[in-house]
Parts: structure tokens; sequence; C-alpha cells
């Protein structure tokens, strides 16, 4: 039990029965001078009929405290709790140290699934994917860390009109050999085009006589949801192709999913899907096609288009109640793009419609855009591939390595530096602002190991392995934490080192409250700031007091820990030396 709780439990313990639960009251003062904790007596001095100072001192005389609390300040209307820095510090040291990679960890029982990332089949894998899929990857880690039971799904866009184009383009021009994901994506960019350029007759001379390509891949869709045969064949092969990129490309990022089961997945459950929404006598005609009306401002809800082909809709409805099914759970987070807060909308409308339980389940997490990223040549190109912007990261990554970091360690492998920089500089530029704003990644900014960023994460916590690798050279080991001097511990520059270490816990829970990956962000950036501005003069080297040497030792290694679980949760690489 943590000392607030303690706390809390003596207040309503202390208190009499008419009062209200006084752990509602207790708070955290914005100046620090005020105390650790604040418990405003405005409620009781009207239960008393005394005034406000009356009843902070009243309430003072009735409790007893724990050794935690080292005094009690009643302050006008305000009782101020001061804790006994010397038990508090040495208490948080201790059980990060004992608990290690488990601190912060909790029990839930309850299922969450969490669909994040998604890309399209046949396309390429380019940056607008890359925010759903960081804030997600973070969410799930965070809530595995909070001991949920975590189901991270990809729903892959592996069942639309883009394989009609690849399909008709491989028609027209002929199948590539041995393919890999940038023939697929050149045929569909080729078919497009024809389209475009038929759709506004400036088709060029040698494509004069070809078919139209949109109904072509309109007719081959059709075919594809009526099970052909050979539309399924050339579907799978699409697949087969699609997947091996994407999952090399997820191993590059560090990203894992518990499945990969996409739109096509929910094709057999579409005719029950349609049957259900009849059945519950929601499914209207309009304009040939089948939906359902929503009140404003929902709408109407398209479900099947005209020619009966399903929608993206109809078959996120057949997730869902697969979904709920299969793994009764708790929430159902879907890490997707704010222009899409109108569709999970009319998602949850129509699922309330007919009364489905899972419409409760369903959380959206909508982002901002990312207009782009500057590039080499200075250019912003929304499309810029994936696979371009990592190698691209890797390579100025390499640069800012060289250039900024003066002092590096001759047996260090510098390629494997690079690319954990530039990763790391990827996932804290897109994870360090709330989800919903919109923002520039700029390369210099992402890549400074003296800013808010990945990379500065990453030197601080090798910085802290350097200190702690010197230390066991000479001879220093801390075998024993519970002979830890508290004395050293509490002092104001070192304590607001373990305070907050202390709210690390607190952090992670807000963060999966509030599904903002940014507060883990901001944290690690908060530690390791606060830590770099004071640690030189706690001395762990060439200090004559052997027991001081090793609470500061014990400090760095609590820090260390919690910075690289905290980086861990957000995805930013950890490296033992750089």
């Amino acid at each position: 039990m943590d000392t607030k709780q303690k706390l809390i439990n003596i207040l309503n313990q202390s208190a009499s029965a008419e009062l209200p639960d006084l752990g509602n009251l207790l708070m955290i003062p914005k100046d620090s001078t005020n105390g650790d904790f604040t418990l405003p007596c405005f409620q009781l001095a009207k239960i008393w009929k005394i005034s406000p100072p009356e009843a902070s001192k009243k309430l003072l005389s009735l409790i007893s405290l724990p050794d935690e609390i080292e005094k009690v300040v009643p302050v006008g209307p305000y009782l101020n709790f001061f804790l006994n820095r010397k038990i508090q510090a040495t208490s948080i040291i201790n059980k990060i140290l004992e608990e290690g990679s488990n601190y912060g960890k909790e029990k839930h029982k309850e299922t969450i699934i969490v669909e994040y990332s998604s890309p399209n089949i046949a396309k390429p894998f380019h940056i607008g994917h890359l925010r759903t899929t960081l804030i997600g990857h973070a969410l799930d880690r965070t809530l595995r860390h909070l001991g949920y039971n975590v189901i991270s799904i990809n729903h892959l866009g592996d069942w639309g009109a883009q394989f009609g184009f690849v399909w008709a383009g491989c028609e027209l021009w002929g199948k590539p050999e041995n393919p890999d994901i940038d023939d697929l994506v050149e045929v569909y960019k080729r078919a497009t085009t024809l389209k475009k350029q038929q759709d506004e007759n400036t088709v060029p001379a040698e494509d004069k006589d070809k078919p139209d390509i949109n109904l072509m891949a309109r007719e081959y869709f059709l075919r594809l949801e009526d099970n052909d045969t050979e539309a399924l064949e050339f579907w799978n092969w699409c697949l087969d192709i699609s997947l091996k990129y994407l999952k090399l490309t997820y191993q590059r990022l560090g990203v894992h999913f518990d499945f990969y089961t996409g739109e096509s997945f929910y094709r057999d459950q579409l005719e029950n899907i349609e049957k259900n929404l009849k059945e519950s006598n929601v499914l209207t005609d309009s304009r040939g096609a089948l939906g359902v009306e929503l009140e404003d401002p929902l709408g109407f809800v398209r479900i099947f288009a005209e020619d009966g082909r399903s929608l993206y809709i109809t078959r996120d409805i057949a997730a869902a109640d697969y979904r709920y099914k299969t793994y009764s759970p708790e929430k159902i987070i879907y890490v997707v793009g704010a222009p899409q807060i109108l569709h999970f909308k009319q998602l949850i409308g129509v699922l309330n419609a007919i009364k489905h339980p899972v419409a409760e389940k369903i959380v959206h997490v909508p982002y901002g855009h990312v207009p782009g990223i500057s590039t080499r040549a200075g250019k912003t190109d929304v499309d810029t591939s994936l696979k371009a912007l990592l190698r691209e990261a890797h390579d100025r990554a390499l640069n800012a390595y060289k250039t900024q970091v003066s002092k590096r360690p001759e047996d260090v492998d510098e390629e494997l530096v690079a690319e954990s920089v530039g990763l790391s500089a990827i996932f804290f530029h897109y994870l360090s602002r709330s989800n919903i704003k919109d923002f520039h990644f700029i390369w210099d900014e992402a890549l400074s190991f003296q800013g808010d960023t990945g990379p500065y994460l990453q030197y601080a916590l090798a910085r802290i392995n350097s200190i702690e690798s010197k230390a066991k050279e000479a001879g220093l080991v801390l075998d024993d934490i519970s002979k830890l001097n508290g004395e050293y511990l509490s002092s104001p520059e070192v304590y607001e080192i373990v305070k907050l270490l202390g709210d690390f816990p607190n952090i992670i829970k807000k963060t999966a409250l509030d599904y903002e990956p940014a507060h883990i962000a901001q944290y690690a950036l908060d530690l390791a700031k606060v830590f770099s501005a004071n640690y030189k003069s706690l001395r762990v080297l060439g200090e004559s007091d052997t027991n001081k040497s090793l609470t500061y030792l014990a400090l760095f290694k609590a820090v260390a820990n919690v910075m690289k679980i905290s980086m861990g949760l957000i995805g930013v690489p950890v490296l033992d030396k750089m």
C-alpha cells in the first residue's frame, strides 16, 4: 500500500461516520512548499458548523500520523501533510530495485483488443500509417504492463477495389515475374493512372485500345466477393507478397501483432450481418443502397452498395460482432485517424440500433495529421514510403551521431547505433505530442542529442550505464539495498528525482486512462532532464563515504530501470552504450 492510500485510510478511520470520503478531498498542492498532500476543509466546516480554519485544526486533533508523515501543518482552511523524505525515498528506491522490469505493473483480468496500423495490401506502407502504428503499439505495451490480457490485431485492408486494379493491370500489361511489393505498387499505379486518363479522356495512343479499367476492377471485386476460384487465387498471390514485406517492416520497427486478420477474414459473416439488420427492422433502401437511417447528425449509413458489394463499415460491423463473441473484451480500441470520427460514431450508432452489446465496448482513439516529412531535397511528400523513411532515418542518424557525439566508444557498432537512433528519433517525435495534434516532422529537431528527443533519452541512459560499469570496475557492488541511507536521498535535488520515480506507476495508469502515450514520453524526458541536471554532483566514483556512493549508485540504477521501462513502452530502442 502506498503512502497516499495509507494516509487516506487513516483520515477516514479517524473521521466520524457523517463525514465524506476524505480521500476524494486529498490533493497534491501545486507549490511543494505547501506539502506533499493538502486537504481543503471547506466541506468539513459546513458539517461541523465552524470556520474552515477551525475545521483544519479540529481534523488535525483527530488523526494519528504514520511514520511516513513527518509533519502536518494547518494553514488557514487547508491541512498540509509533509512526507518523511528519508523513509519515502528509501522505500521508492527499494521498491524499484526489487521489482526491476515489473515496476508499475498491475494485475487485471479484463481482455482489451487494440486494433492499429491496418495498412492496405498491394499498396506501399507509407508514412500515413506510421502514426497509428506507433500510438497503437505504445498503448498495446502499456496495457500489457498494467496486466491486461491484450489482443493486438492488424486489421489489414485486404479486401477492396485495389485488388481489382492490380488484377486489371496484370491482365493488360502482364504479370511481373518474381514480384515484390514494389512490383505490385507499380502495377497498381499504372492501372489507376489509366483510369484517371480514361475519366479525363487523355489516354495516350499506346493505351487507346484498352478496355474500361475501372469496370474491369469492379467486376473482379464482385467475382472475389462471390468466391470465384480464379479471383481468390490472384488475391492470395497479392496477399502473400504483401504480408512478407509488411512483417519484415514491423520486425524492423520492433512491432508485433497477435493476429493479422484483415477485412477478408469477415467476408463469410456478411450474410448473417445483413440478416441481423433485417430482423432488427433497421435496414432500409436509399437510391438502391441498403443501410440504416440514424438520427442527425449521423444521417443515412450505407451498409451495402447499389451493386450489392459490402463496404468498409459492413466489415467493421462483422469484425466487432466476431470479436465480442470470441474474446468477450472489456474494450475494443481502434487507433484510427481523426477523419474517421464520423465513421466510428456511425458504427456505434448502427450497433446500438440493433441493440448489440458490443456498441458500448468500442473506443475510437483518433489522431491528428502529419502533413509530411522534410526529405533530403527539402521538399515535403505525404506519399513517402516507410521503407524510404527508415533508410533516410538510418543515414541521418549515423551522421548526427558522428557529428554531435564527440566521445564515442571504440568498440561500439556504429551501424547498430544509427539504426536505433533513427528509430528513436521517429518514435519519440511522433509520440511526444498529444494524439490529436497535427505536427510537422523535422529531422534536425528529431535527431538532436541535446533536445527533447529520443536520441537524448538514449544518450542519458547510456551515460548512466557507463557510470554503473565504471563503479563495478572500481569494486562498488550494491549487494544489500536495505543499507541505503535515506539521509543522502532527502536533499531537494535528489528528492526531486526520487519523487519523479515514485510517480511512474501513476503515469502508466494515466496513459491507459487517456489513451495518450505522450504522457509516458514526456515523463521519460522529464526524468532524463532532472537526472542529467544533477548527476555530476551525485558522486558514485571517488567518494570517500562508501555508503554514500552505494546509495547514489542505487539511485542511478533505479533511474536507469525506470527509463528502460518507459522507453520500452513507447518503443524507443535502448542502447547499452553509445
